[in-house]
């Protein structure tokens, strides 16, 4: 695997083991041979043992037997002795790395999961583990119930940034629906097209610039022991506050293969329009432009090609609601 020649007693060609003698998932290590790699920290693999070393040592951080999968992302859960029930996270990826850990200390308050130690030359951070961290998605609760429990909870995070430094802007983000390359089997030209004039004119007329998650939807809002709700894994966007509405209309999964999808998404956007302010057609519009950037991510990445079909369906209905 590119990178790993000397790398220390505790690796080999075939495995990674940290200080407990857990493997790093292979598919983790696959995934990181097998990305572009000068978008990557440099030598990661090779100081993710010592840097989880140093942050157990340092909290006094027991960690679970059992690492959860990821696809990127190495998550370790534990309990510090020090902080109570913990997480350790470590990214090859050092931009979004940075972003998230950047957002998560501008966005610091009782709803967002706390940041407690971050180290950017090995693309690390110790967060507090939501306990017992229930997914809002698995939740009894009437999809109107959630939006409104959501837009209010996303609201308390944006805020003005003087210095958006590790931050990404929106464009951005929005990068690969700009530079889409057609692809008229994978994703249909003209919705791309169509989403690209209606995203290009939604930058240029923004007037509002905050702290965003960026990916705001039912998996990253976890409810805590108290009952009170917890906002994790934010993305680190800097930019118009009506781009947040786009991954919460193509969530949870499936969501847009619904024979109601059209009703849905108009109480969805009327919600989140009383509550934020924003127009609902200016809404609409964020919405369709996100769900057509979904399915391009979705076509050209690792996503199935259910999710695929889901984002394009969802981006035709919505394109229907636009004035």
């Amino acid at each position: 695997m590119e990178g790993q020649t000397g790398l220390g007693p505790s690796m080999n060609a075939e495995e990674i083991t940290l200080h407990t003698g857990m493997p790093v998932p292979r598919q983790l290590m696959t995934n990181v041979g097998t990305w572009a790699q000068h978008e990557l920290t440099p030598g990661w693999l090779a100081s993710l043992p010592e840097a989880v070393a140093f942050l157990c040592a340092k909290w006094n951080i027991e960690l679970d037997p059992v690492i959860p999968a990821s696809y990127m992302t190495l998550v370790l859960l534990g309990h510090s002795v020090d902080l109570g029930p913990v997480v350790i996270k470590s990214s090859p990826l050092a931009d979004e790395f940075r972003a998230e850990a950047t957002a998560l200390e501008l966005g610091a308050g009782e709803n967002v999961a706390r940041l407690y130690d971050v180290d950017f030359q090995r693309s690390a951070m110790v967060l507090e583990r939501i306990v017992p961290g229930t997914e809002l998605r698995d939740v009894a609760m009437a999809d109107d119930d959630a939006t409104r429990l959501a837009a209010e909870t996303v609201l308390t995070f944006w805020r003005p940034v003087p210095n958006p430094t590790g931050l990404h802007p929106l464009q951005d983000w929005m990068r690969d629906l700009f530079t889409w390359s057609p692809r008229p089997d994978r994703v249909p030209t003209e919705l791309v097209e169509h989403a690209q004039a209606v995203g290009s004119a939604l930058l240029v007329q923004s007037s509002r610039s905050f702290l965003l998650h960026g990916d705001f939807q039912h998996h990253n809002v976890l409810q805590r022991e108290s009952g009170e709700w917890a906002i994790i894994d934010p993305k680190g966007l800097i930019g118009d506050p009506g781009f947040e509405i786009a991954a919460w209309m193509y969530n949870p999964p499936g969501v847009a293969a619904r024979d109601d999808y059209v009703d849905l998404a108009e109480r969805r956007i009327a919600i989140c329009a009383d509550i934020w302010g924003i127009d609902r057609q200016e809404l609409v519009a964020w919405a369709f432009v996100g769900s057509v950037l979904s399915a391009c991510w979705s076509a050209s990445g690792p996503a199935p090609d259910e999710w695929l079909r889901h984002s394009i369906r969802g981006a035709q209905l919505l394109r229907t609601l636009l004035s």
